[in-house]
């Protein structure tokens, strides 16, 4: 008798286990972190230098010192994120006085050469450490166009072209925010860019390498 007894209370008391199972599921992640679990942001600022590459090193053989990359970005709780890109890239370099065919005369003159671009571009990345992570590197994919102004100075005369041309941004890097769900932190970031750009002694396209380092910050 008491073990039917005991059977009795046990299966009683089953369901209501079930059902306390059940209704505790939907919290079960109210602990983890608010960038784990909604669509968080970032953005960074970073200076860097960019080595010439392709046409663009025939055009201006000589590493720029002159870069500002700009990131923002929609962080979702898969460890991928889509964002966008822009900043300011500049390289000159002057050649020595010289005899120059230009516009069908032959000149003497310096000649100053000047690149700039300014992207605008769309970003797709992938994060290796979850969204609050301390350590989250990071490959990335970028694709848009960019502002470009080329000019080619003879002494005073210059051979100029400013158009927006299409451009792509493959990029690996790291973001290091000292500990987990910390606010700011530091970036560093390697990006091959190739803008299709064709004119003047610029000829192909303007490829580059460009290394930059600066600082990040995150919120929700």
């Amino acid at each position: 008798m008491k073990r039917f007894l005991l059977l009795a209370l046990l299966a009683g008391t089953l369901p209501y286990s079930t059902k306390a199972q059940y209704v505790n599921e939907p919290y079960s992640n109210v602990l983890e972190s608010t960038y784990n679990r909604y669509v968080t942001f970032n953005f960074s600022a970073r200076y860097g230098v960019a080595l010439p590459m392709g046409g663009q090193k025939t055009y201006i053989d000589k590493v720029s010192a002159t870069n500002l990359a700009l990131d923002g970005e929609w962080l979702f709780p898969q460890r991928f994120s889509i964002g966008l890109k822009s900043g300011y890239q500049y390289a000159q370099m002057r050649l020595p006085r010289q005899a120059i065919d230009y516009d069908g005369q032959t000149i003497s003159a310096v000649q100053t050469r000047t690149f700039s671009v300014i992207p605008a571009m769309a970003s797709l990345s992938y994060y290796f450490a979850e969204n609050a992570g301390a350590i989250r590197p990071y490959v990335q994919m970028a694709g848009g166009g960019a502002f470009v102004n080329y000019v080619n100075y003879f002494g005073t005369l210059a051979d100029q072209s400013r158009v927006f041309r299409g451009a792509i941004a493959p990029a690996v890097g790291v973001k290091f925010y000292g500990q987990r769900e910390n606010k700011f932190g530091a970036e560093i970031q390697a990006q091959y860019q190739n803008v299709f750009f064709n004119y003047g002694q610029l000829s192909g396209s303007a490829p580059s390498l460009m290394l930059s380092a600066g600082l990040i910050y995150r919120w929700y």
